[in-house]
């Protein structure tokens, strides 16, 4: 996918820029996906994680923004596979040894994936006023989209 700059200059992106929305809360766009507001303005830092902006309001912030991968350094997919070894492999110690990171980093991914599903979870529990079997049930329909999703892909 090539998105253009305000520059006009195309710059080649992986990412589905329609999936995401302006973060200012004083924009008029705030919250909506799919506005044709948002661009990638470039690429920073050592991942050349993708900076958006919006071109209303010209704030920009970064693709991992309101995830537990954002000021991350280390690659999202290292992190994520490193995190899915922890129910395998048992231990932090032994996550730790296979990836080759510090125990105390696993330690500190697992904190952040942890906090970030307790905001998600509790939104759904207070802000939506749902109950537990409510919740149980979205996160079970959200499992079975992502499996049918992956498979469409594949075919």
């Amino acid at each position: 996918m090539n998105a253009f700059s305000p520059l006009g200059m195309v710059m080649h992106s992986d990412i589905d820029i329609s999936e995401f929305w302006c973060w200012n809360e004083e924009c008029p766009n705030y919250g909506k996906k799919g506005q044709g507001n948002i661009f990638l303005k470039e690429r920073k830092g050592p991942n050349q994680r993708p900076l958006l902006m919006c071109k209303t309001c010209r704030h920009c912030f970064s693709e991992t923004h309101g995830t537990p991968f954002f000021g991350l350094k280390t690659p999202i997919d290292e992190v994520a596979r490193a995190l899915s070894l922890l129910p395998e492999k048992g231990s932090i110690r032994a996550v730790a040894r296979y990836t080759g990171h510090k125990p105390d980093t696993i330690i500190d991914w697992i904190r952040l994936t942890g906090s970030h599903a307790k905001e998600v979870n509790d939104y759904f529990l207070q802000e939506m006023d749902l109950d537990k079997v409510q919740v149980d049930e979205i996160w079970a329909y959200i499992k079975k989209r992502k499996k049918t999703s992956s498979q469409a892909r594949k075919t």
